[in-house]
Formats: C-alpha cells, sequence, structure tokens
C-alpha cells in the first residue's frame, strides 16, 4: 500500500489523469440528465432513441394496417353514391380481423414491458377486446375491461405528475380510455344518442391534442393545417356525402365537422412529426388512432387504446423496468 501511494505522489500526471478520467464520467449528451429530463416532459417529443425495437414494433404496424384496411372497406361499403360492391359479410370479417390482430398486439406490448403493472393492464384490454370481438356475449364486460385495463396500464406506466406538464402528459394518455369506455358503453348498454355524441367528442378532442407532440415541428403543423383544410373543404362542398363517410367509416356521432377537422389536423401532425423526427412509434401511434375512428365497437376500442399506448407514452415508460429508489 505504501509503494502505491508514493507512486501516485512521484507521478502527477497520473493524479491528473485520474482526475480527468473522473471527470469523464460525468454527464454528458450520451446519457440523459436531470435538465434532458425536464425539457423532455416539457416539449413531449421524442428522440429517434426512444422508439420501439422493430420486433416489438412488428405487431403494432400490423394491427395498423389491419384497421386501415376494415375503415377503408367500410366507407367504400357504405358511401351514399357508387358503393363498392362487396360481399355482404367482406366488412364485418375485416373488422373482426382488424380486433384480433390488434388485440394481438397489445398482448405482444404487454409481454415486452417489463412493468407489472402495464403488462396486467393491457393483457386484461386485449383478451377482454378479442373476447368481445369473437363473442358479443362478452362485449357488455368488454366495455368495462377494455378501457379500464389500459387506463391501469397507462396510469402505471407515467407515475404521478410532479409537474404541470407531466400533469399534462397524463390527461391526454388518460382521455383515450375516458373516450373508450364511454362509446363503449353507450353502445353496448344502450345509453342513447347523447352518450354516443359525448363519446365521440370526447375521443375527437384527445386527438386534436396530440398537436403537442409536434412542439412546434413547422412541417408537421403545416400537414396538421393542410388536412383541416380539406376536411373543412370537403364538408363545405359535400356535407351529406362526408357525413355519411364519418359516420359508416369512423363512427362519428353528434360532432360538428369542424371538430372532425380539429382531430385530422393534431393527428396528421403528430403522424407527420413522428416521421420527420425518426420516430416511428410515434408515427405509428397517430396513424393507429387516425385510422380507428370514434371507439365505439370492441375493435374500434382496441385499434383506439393501441394508438393511444403508442403516441402519448414514451416507449420507454411503457416498456421500461421501472426505476428503484434506494
Amino acid at each position: 500500500m505504501t509503494a502505491t501511494v508514493e507512486a501516485d505522489r512521484d507521478d502527477p500526471e497520473t493524479a491528473e489523469g485520474s482526475d480527468s478520467a473522473a471527470a469523464g464520467h460525468a454527464p454528458t449528451g450520451d446519457a440523459p440528465t436531470g435538465d434532458a429530463s425536464i425539457g423532455h416532459a416539457a416539449t413531449g417529443r421524442r428522440t429517434p432513441a426512444a422508439s420501439l425495437d422493430g420486433r416489438v414494433r412488428a405487431a403494432p404496424a400490423i394491427a395498423a394496417v389491419a384497421v386501415a384496411v376494415a375503415t377503408a372497406l367500410r366507407v367504400a361499403y357504405n358511401v351514399p353514391f357508387d358503393p363498392v360492391a362487396l360481399p355482404a359479410r367482406t366488412v364485418p370479417a375485416a373488422d373482426a380481423v382488424a380486433g384480433l390482430v390488434t388485440g394481438a398486439a397489445l398482448a405482444a406490448l404487454a409481454l415486452a414491458s417489463a412493468r407489472p403493472v402495464v403488462r396486467i393492464g393491457l393483457l386484461f384490454s386485449g383478451v377482454f377486446g378479442v373476447l368481445a370481438t369473437v363473442s358479443d356475449a362478452a362485449a357488455v364486460t368488454a366495455a368495462v375491461a377494455v378501457p379500464g385495463g389500459v387506463a391501469v396500464a397507462f396510469a402505471g406506466a407515467l407515475g404521478r405528475p410532479t409537474t404541470y406538464p407531466e400533469l399534462r402528459r397524463r390527461a391526454l394518455a388518460l382521455a383515450f380510455p375516458v373516450a373508450a369506455g364511454v362509446s363503449l358503453a353507450a353502445t353496448t348498454w344502450g345509453l342513447g344518442t347523447g352518450a354516443r355524441a359525448t363519446g365521440s367528442a370526447a375521443f375527437l378532442l384527445s386527438v386534436t391534442l396530440l398537436v403537442g407532440r409536434a412542439d412546434g415541428d413547422r412541417v408537421a403543423l403545416a400537414a396538421g393545417a393542410a388536412g383541416l383544410l380539406c376536411v373543412v373543404a370537403a364538408s363545405a362542398a359535400a356535407p351529406y356525402v362526408t357525413g355519411s363517410a364519418l359516420l359508416a367509416g369512423f363512427g362519428v356521432v353528434g360532432s360538428p365537422h369542424l371538430l372532425v377537422a380539429t382531430a385530422a389536423a393534431g393527428g396528421l401532425a403528430a403522424l407527420v412529426a413522428g416521421v420527420h423526427d425518426g420516430d416511428g412509434t410515434l408515427a405509428l401511434g397517430a396513424g393507429t388512432l387516425l385510422a380507428a375512428g370514434v371507439p365505439a365497437t370492441p375493435s374500434a376500442a382496441l385499434a383506439a387504446c393501441l394508438g393511444a399506448a403508442l403516441a402519448a407514452l414514451d416507449p420507454d415508460e411503457l416498456l421500461a423496468a421501472p426505476e428503484v429508489s434506494r
């Protein structure tokens, strides 16, 4: 031990090198710092590194395609003028496939998560959503289980807010299962048109608020503005056709077309921001929400909850193990 001490005293360069090495271990741009986390919470944007792993992302990507195909078939089959001639069972079959695939995607996210609460909540939602898709006998239970399980998962992933930006993000995330619960209860329990309109408005408002995920991205905001103008123009030019497409394809009931336009703007802004920033998870979630429509059926509710999990939460919050305080 004496020799070591003397060597250190005789070699000041070694001591200086040790100090430099120790200083090199200080937090740098490659590691998250307190300031970075504060800035992240305040802005709501995510870095490309925060996206899901490609293998985990495969199931939600397949589900998004299935949901988009089912929605397109519903719109084409129910358009007032010159509807596409399809076999009678094509649209229900497409909806069923979309529900099954989306439930499997939620289960895949659950199994990939290291958070027990998230795992249980997403599995609960996915299983009961699939059961309701296969059998109408489970629809009443699914009206509570699907949004309830996702709400528990989101609350467990986000934890207790300590700042206003964190509170805002949690409110955005939990707004989606609330809208799904109101919409499913209205259709399943026969609560009437008023409840369905409330669920539609809640969902459209939640998608509108996704514009916050763009965080000033000019390209994304321009895309959102273009989407808003397209919906407004279509509504002004052909209000009957637009309303029919919104009702049959997206389940919109009792909501003004302007609110639909703002929802299109928020969803498109988040989608383009994800693409622009290289955040495939955000883009995938926003796209799923745009294709899902109002969560008034079990398959649509599964799609809306999946999209919300990808767009409103960060992958680390959803999948990473919770930090243990010492």
